[in-house]
């Protein structure tokens, strides 16, 4: 009882963070508000509102284009994340484990791609593919994805690993077990939460991005591609319609990643 009211005392001094946290909210996710409204209207121009009607909706799903590009944006942030989650792993274990000169160099050098604007990293893909003779193609796509993707895994489950003890994993090796089983068994259970976390946070970065796809794309358009294309052509509902549901998706993405590291486990600020 006492804790409580001294939250509410705690609260009626700051009046202000309230109102501050009140516009922030607002200024965030007002834009969105007013995309989802008018993807609801009627009529097709953007000037009016004439009713509602859910019929743009409705039209996303016959128009085989924008279905393609969905599914070829599920399947390279599948494939993506993927590789990211098995590179990522490896690489948070083997900083934590492995002692070596220069440690701490390779740690901040790991994190440039996540750290540079996307149009130096995508620029610096394509030259570097250009040079290998390498066909732009949905795989130079995943790869360039790749390049952030597994960062964001790696410090999900390095920040993890940072706070475990060993001594389980010893005694397990101790009792017979060899050092794959005991990470298997019992270093894996442990960061599993971490695992999960990082690899739904790329998936979220992967599915939304659109420079560096843009860059290592030639015929292979992905949903965000495919809305820039529309944009060109000027606003419309289904413009709008589309610009609901990508939102949405990542929405429901980092609430299953913050379900997934709401332990107090560490995460990366990201580009």
């Amino acid at each position: 009882m006492k804790k409580t009211s001294n939250l509410k005392s705690k609260n009626k001094s700051f009046p202000f963070l309230s109102i501050y946290g009140t516009l922030v909210y607002f200024y965030l996710y007002f834009p969105l508000l007013v995309v989802f409204v008018y993807s609801l209207n009627s009529s097709r121009s953007t000037m009016k509102f004439e009713g509602i009607t859910f019929d743009w909706y409705m039209k996303l799903f016959q128009n085989k284009e924008l279905l393609n590009s969905l599914f070829h944006s599920l399947q390279v942030s599948g494939l993506a994340v993927l590789f990211a989650v098995v590179m990522g792993t490896s690489g948070a274990l083997f900083l934590n484990r492995i002692e070596f000169k220069g440690k701490d160099f390779f740690r901040t050098l790991a994190m440039l791609p996540i750290i540079l604007p996307g149009i130096i990293v995508g620029l610096s893909l394509l030259i570097f593919f250009l040079n290998l003779k390498l066909q732009l193609s949905m795989w130079t796509v995943i790869l360039g994805h790749m390049s952030f993707t597994t960062p964001v895994v790696m410090f999900q489950v390095l920040a993890r690993l940072a706070r475990l003890s060993r001594n389980l994993e010893n005694a397990a090796m101790d009792l017979g077990a060899n050092p794959f089983q005991a990470f298997i068994y019992v270093t894996f259970p442990m960061i599993k939460r971490a695992v999960i976390g990082g690899a739904l946070l790329a998936f979220t970065m992967s599915f939304d991005e659109i420079i560096i796809t843009y860059f290592l794309t030639s015929t292979y358009n992905t949903l965000p591609i495919y809305l820039y294309g529309m944009l060109r052509f000027g606003l419309s509902p289904e413009v709008y319609a589309i610009s609901t549901v990508v939102p949405g998706l990542s929405i429901l993405l980092i609430i299953l990643m913050a379900k997934y590291t709401g332990s107090g486990e560490e995460s990366i600020v990201v580009r």
